[in-house]
């Protein structure tokens, strides 16, 4: 999810980028090849990863050339030109909004142009008809930029799809690679154990992590064993919001966004602990946001399920499991290790509270309907 989202928008641009055809010549294609334009990927991702990183972050067109833009995950992007503008901060109510919905804009180096939010399979293109180097950003991913360079048609230095599609091969599986590592890393330690002076304790469960701009989706460790009368914080030490929310048997708050009350503001920690009934919500947690960490003391025994509201479509949930007798301090959790381990829980942990299918659905269609 964005560093900050404000409101959800359509972006109904839908053009396909002709394959680019290259001959043995030099690699050099005739203009009309080159005019038809390539297709860049707009990040990537699998269950517990988001990479946010354009695939190819340089990109050379011939001048009036289509340039396609293309989401295939389920994390948001925006494809941002500001042009002689100041880039807005991921803040910016306008940030989803796209600024052309419907058209493809003849992109002249000056303006500022905005995809707004791209949802997976989303697509958004413009023309480039005049030489020069532009930058693009994704408003929401701070350090997810690239630039294209516009060149006289029958160049040798265009790019290829093939060429596009390599590097962005190259560049995911090197992010991906990157964040399994962090993921190992953070598994490794756990979640840290206090004990308290009452023969209870509390344990801190870390929230989510960022290699470069791409985001780790995950609870560390999403599985917790502890007993009635401890206490468990969960906590940010980054700026990507996330929530810890236990459904309790409540629906799934629709808009799953930070515009939304019930998914931006904590409920509060009630005094005798909670017992698995009603909704308990973190709220917003990260760094810039209001709070950093929400804790919870458990007051009956079972086996609680709980989601990140913004990420569960992608797979970010855990479950605390409570026993009424001592259970022996050890570091748990299935996460980041393996990306089939986490989807593995995942799976489990929604299951308890609805098909992710169908939360994942209802929170695409929701967002593209507003």
């Amino acid at each position: 999810m964005s560093r900050f989202v404000t409101r959800s928008a359509l972006v109904a641009m839908a053009l396909l980028a002709a394959i680019a055809i290259q001959f043995a010549s030099g690699g050099v294609r005739p203009a009309e090849a080159q005019a038809a334009g390539v297709t860049v990927q707009v990040g990537s991702g699998e269950p517990g990863y988001a990479v946010n990183l354009f695939g190819s972050p340089k990109v050379t067109v011939a001048a009036g050339s289509t340039l396609t833009f293309k989401n295939p995950w389920l994390e948001p992007h925006t494809v941002t030109f500001p042009g002689a503008t100041k880039l807005p901060p991921p803040s910016d109510p306008k940030a989803p909004v796209p600024t052309d919905p419907g058209k493809t804009v003849a992109y002249d180096g000056v303006a500022y142009l905005n995809s707004g939010f791209l949802f997976k399979d989303q697509t958004f293109a413009l023309s480039l008809p005049t030489k020069g180097t532009y930058k693009f950003y994704c408003i929401i991913h701070p350090g997810m930029e690239g630039s294209v360079d516009v060149v006289d048609a029958g160049s040798a230095s265009i790019s290829t799809q093939a060429q596009l599609d390599a590097a962005a091969t190259k560049t995911f599986a090197d992010a991906t690679a990157a964040l399994k590592a962090a993921s190992a890393a953070e598994t490794a330690k756990g979640a840290t154990r206090t004990a308290n002076a009452d023969g209870t304790s509390t344990w801190t469960v870390n929230v989510g992590g960022m290699v470069g701009p791409s985001d780790l989706q995950q609870f560390y460790a999403p599985k917790l064993d502890i007993r009635v009368g401890d206490t468990v914080v969960w906590k940010s030490a980054v700026p990507t919001p996330h929530t810890a929310t236990f459904l309790g048997g409540t629906a799934m708050p629709l808009p799953p966004t930070p515009e939304n009350p019930k998914v931006m503001q904590a409920t509060p920690a009630l005094a005798a602990g909670y017992s698995g009934t009603g909704y308990l919500n973190s709220g917003i947690i990260g760094v810039g946001w209001p709070a950093q960490q929400y804790s919870t003391k458990f007051a009956a025994a079972g086996s609680f399920p709980y989601i990140c509201v913004l990420h569960v479509d992608q797979g970010m949930g855990g479950v605390v499991n409570v026993a009424a007798a001592q259970v022996t301090p050890a570091r748990t959790g299935t996460g980041g290790a393996d990306a089939a381990s986490t989807a593995s829980l995942a799976l489990q942990v929604i299951a308890a509270v609805a098909a992710i299918a169908a939360v994942a659905g209802a929170r695409r269609s929701t967002l593209r309907s507003r």
